[in-house]
């Protein structure tokens, strides 16, 4: 299959985010000098890494942090209930 030069990539994923995943990050320089970091998620039955320059992984946690302030604010998470006693 040729290359669709419209796109960067032609791959579709979805990724489900749980707290207290454990998430951990590293750090590397390539042979070209050019700074790299990567966020690794690894499970028994599951494992993704996000890699990228600086730049892009501080667009994605922007990103990130965005996405969840829209979640809140537009599903504010309900009031606890009053209990008489």
């Amino acid at each position: 299959m040729p290359n669709d030069p419209t796109r960067r990539s032609a791959l579709s994923v979805a990724l489900l985010a749980h707290a207290n995943s454990g998430y951990e990050v590293d750090c590397w320089m390539a042979d070209n000098g050019q700074l790299h970091g990567s966020v690794r998620y690894d499970t028994n039955w599951a494992w993704f890494t996000i890699q990228g320059r600086p730049a892009a992984l501080r667009e994605l946690a922007e990103a990130l942090l965005g996405c969840a302030e829209l979640t809140e604010q537009t599903y504010p998470a309900p009031a606890a209930p009053v209990v008489e006693g």
